[in-house]
């Protein structure tokens, strides 16, 4: 009988560990938080720039070979501006060759964005006149140019920027240097920026 009455309660203690369990609350399961994709960098849109050259020729000149260098355009950059080199090898060009023509001098792929001028360093001018049998090397009275005029550049867009000299005003044919008594000629570039957009094919 003993025996009996501690089964009893072993089985109503079961029983009440058995009803404890089924109302106690089931936890949660806790789901992590995906991890974060990265924001995709933004890719800068990339134009060209091409740099073409025209010209009228001076009366009486057989042949101008201009030499420039380093050609750079004025980049618009919040409320400053930089410097962005455009390409920097020798070019060089005859202003009499290139009459009626479009001579291409080099070209760039850049970021696209907004420009207010291009600069170049001119490093020499040699002339050849009719009646004269040596070139003569002329004097440039500044070794930069400017050519003060707004452009953009687009993406996937070519941006051709030509120089149009004015050789007639540009070039000032020889006189005698009253110091060394020899023939000289002036280079002072007259040069309108004529700008053209061509859209770049796949």
């Amino acid at each position: 009988m003993r025996k009996a009455g501690r089964n009893v309660i072993t089985l109503v203690m079961v029983l009440l560990l058995v009803l404890i369990a089924a109302c106690a609350p089931t936890p949660e399961k806790v789901t992590p938080s995906p991890t974060p994709e990265p924001e995709p960098i933004p890719i800068a849109e990339l134009g060209i720039i091409e740099i073409r050259v025209t010209d009228p020729p001076p009366p009486g000149v057989t042949s101008a070979v201009v030499h420039l260098t380093k050609i750079e355009a004025h980049r618009v950059v919040g409320a400053g501006y930089k410097w962005e080199p455009i390409f920097e090898d020798s070019v060089s060009f005859d202003l009499i060759e290139i009459f009626d023509k479009l001579k291409v001098l080099g070209w760039a792929e850049i970021e696209a964005g907004s420009f207010t001028q291009i600069r170049m360093e001119v490093t020499e001018v040699v002339v050849t006149i009719g009646g004269y049998s040596d070139p003569i090397s002329a004097t440039v009275p500044s070794d930069k140019l400017r050519i003060v005029r707004p452009f953009n550049v687009e993406g996937g867009v070519k941006t051709i920027l030509t120089l149009d000299f004015d050789g007639d005003k540009s070039l000032i044919l020889p006189g005698k240097d009253v110091v060394t008594g020899k023939e000289r000629a002036l280079f002072k570039p007259v040069v309108k920026l004529l700008i053209e957009k061509e859209k770049v094919e796949d």
